[in-house]
């Protein structure tokens, strides 16, 4: 009985110790305790399950409106979790203090095989130098050129579409796998000149975004938490890890095929056009700065950051708005009608001018990407210790982003906050309201979406011409969630009866 003292004394240490750590400690003494919030659900799991068992972002518009602009809950173990609404505190730590809130380890390692530590995953100076190379090839002038390349490929799925409706009047179609595709081709030609032609032939890359990005082939919320506290878990043979190790090798063995043959010809001298990457190279050679130049690894990585940010945001985007304007058939007519005054003709090449000039259209794309923003959250940490309005934020502390909880809040946009209201966008007292702070679906400060530009441009593409040339309505029955799957997915996918207009 004596020998088994120690033993006895260790085992309550480290209960003792855990219990402390994991349960009173965040409870009772951490500073963040001081921030209003929703109590605990559950002593182990804190108010995660009410998170799991909603779309993203949602239980947080009710915490946001009860408790106020910062508000703490708790995550798995009890850990406290904080996330902001109010315009001062976004500035802090989007804008002002943006780098000394950089995204947390375990963020970083989710997306790092699919995405590349490139622009979107850079910290510090290395995004700095990065963003002031990169920000050339994304000026207004280079995204005008792109709109004929955008036309171009929304016709070849626009003619697919003719083909699979047929002599039918109507066909049900899952939109999703053509959208996805569609905008890989535009990226491809103009990201990097390159025809993936993922529309019209089978494509290995194309194929292994559809492993990782549609939600049937995401991990479940509550295995990608626990990924983040036992890191184990992603190195476990499962049929997730097994399809996103593959699915990553696949996209690094095509980007570093890119950069090669665009450094190649650099080196003859050959190296021409107007695509992302070549502008991207040019501006690489022509620095002094020897330090300032990007390697070919991170040449390699912007190129992963473009293929999957640059088609997987736009497509889903795309995707979300057809599906609305399905749900809203008054506002698709009034949105047709527009576009049938400003392109008679059914094959159109719009310009940028023209494109941008379109009220109703540019109404309906701010409204999706305020219902359903693209990526509807992101995480920052507390570098060190911090205050934001007035309360102490220890250093570590995770941050919480909710787009799409800001897009909906009642306080900030009335009590249809919910209501996918394109005419919203034509009120004149909106402009009191929408600032860099209660709008943000790129984000931002130093750190928003350096392709927001090429998006928007190319979600209303498409839309004019999709609209312009099909009738979009529900299919009765067929039920459509979101689930992120690094995006805002829908869930299982978007189909919809396609009616082809004379």
């Amino acid at each position: 009985m004596i020998d088994s003292l120690p033993l006895i004394f260790l085992i309550t240490l480290v209960i003792c110790y855990f219990t402390y750590k994991y349960y009173i400690y965040p409870l009772y003494f951490s500073p963040l305790c001081k921030i209003p919030g929703p109590p605990p659900d559950h002593f182990l799991l804190g108010n995660l399950m009410q998170i799991i068992k909603s779309d993203v972002g949602i239980p947080h518009i009710a915490w946001a409106e009860k408790y106020g602009s910062i508000v703490m809950y708790r995550g798995l173990l009890n850990k406290p979790r904080i996330f902001i609404t109010d315009s001062k505190a976004l500035q802090h730590v989007m804008a002002s203090s943006v780098y000394d809130y950089p995204k947390p380890p375990g963020f970083i390692g989710d997306l790092k095989p699919l995405l590349g530590s490139g622009i979107l995953l850079a910290e510090g100076d290395t995004h700095k130098r990065q963003r002031k190379m990169m920000n050339p090839a994304f000026s207004f002038t280079n995204v005008k050129e792109m709109i004929p390349t955008f036309a171009k490929v929304v016709h070849i799925m626009k003619d697919l579409w003719i083909k699979e409706i047929g002599d039918n009047e109507k066909s049900q179609i899952d939109i999703m796998p053509y959208l996805s595709k569609a905008t890989l081709d535009v990226i491809g030609l103009v990201g990097f000149n390159y025809e993936f032609n993922s529309l019209t032939t089978k494509n290995e890359l194309a194929e292994a975004y559809t492993m990782v990005f549609t939600p049937e082939n995401r991990r479940n919320t509550l295995l990608r938490i626990m990924s983040n506290y036992i890191p184990f878990f992603n190195k476990l043979p499962i049929k997730f890890n097994i399809r996103t190790k593959e699915a990553a090798r696949i996209i690094d063995q095509v980007s570093n095929k890119l950069v090669t043959e665009k450094l190649d010809k650099a080196k003859l001298g050959e190296l021409e056009g107007n695509d992302l990457l070549t502008i991207l190279i040019k501006q690489n050679e022509q620095t002094d700065v020897k330090e300032d130049k990007m390697t070919k690894h991170e040449l390699k990585n912007q190129i992963m950051t473009f293929l999957a940010a640059g088609h997987e945001t736009t497509s889903v985007a795309v995707g979300w708005a057809l599906y609305f304007l399905s749900k809203n058939i008054e506002v698709q007519n009034t949105l047709r009608n527009e576009l049938l005054e400003a392109f008679p003709y059914k094959d159109f090449i719009p310009t940028f001018d023209q494109i941008n000039s379109l009220e109703f259209l540019n109404c309906v794309v701010k409204e999706t990407l305020r219902i359903n923003p693209a990526v509807p959250m992101t995480i920052r940490t507390a570098k060190n210790d911090d205050t934001i309005n007035g309360y102490m934020i220890p250093k570590g502390t995770p941050v919480f982003l909710f787009i799409n909880t800001i897009h909906r809040l009642p306080s900030i946009w009335g009590s249809d906050a919910s209501t996918f209201k394109p005419s919203r966008w034509l009120d004149p007292n909106l402009a009191s309201i929408q600032t860099n702070y209660t709008y943000i679906p790129f984000l931002t400060g130093p750190r928003s979406c350096i392709g927001n530009k090429l998006a928007l441009n190319e979600i209303k593409v498409m839309l004019a011409i999709l609209i312009r040339n099909f009738k979009f309505t529900e299919i009765d029955g067929f039920e459509v969630k979101s689930k992120l799957a690094i995006s805002l997915r829908p869930d299982p996918t978007i189909k919809l009866w396609v009616e082809k207009l004379i």
